[in-house]
């Protein structure tokens, strides 16, 4: 598979003139990757970031032999609260879900958060 970057704007990508929805991909992302957060790393998470500037920035899609996108990742940047004056950000990646026509839509088994 082919494996290419498109940057995500108001929760759509625009690929080989189609738009694609991925607010509802977004919206469990964010969840799952605050709710890993806090479980995980609550304390030095809260003393490092600013939870509320997490936001999508741009999606890998991974295209079939015929260029049509099969699979999705959202990568997602967080600010720094130090750093918050020099723009500095960290990445962050949501699951890896498959499109459902012109939707990249959460699978129940596919799930791949990280930081």
């Amino acid at each position: 598979m082919i494996q290419e970057d498109y940057p995500i704007i108001n929760g759509h990508f625009e690929y080989d003139g189609k738009t694609y929805d991925c607010t509802i991909a977004i919206e469990r992302d964010i969840k799952v990757i605050l709710q890993e957060a806090e479980t995980s790393h609550k304390d030095s998470f809260d003393e490092l970031y600013n939870r509320d500037s997490l936001v999508p920035y741009k999606v890998h899609i991974y295209l079939d032999k015929e260029d049509k996108p099969v699979f999705g990742v959202i990568i997602y940047l967080i600010e720094y609260k130090e750093y918050k004056d020099s723009n500095l950000k960290r990445t962050a990646c949501g699951g890896y879900y498959p499109f459902w026509g012109n939707v990249l839509l959460p699978h129940p088994y596919q799930e791949s958060i990280c930081w």
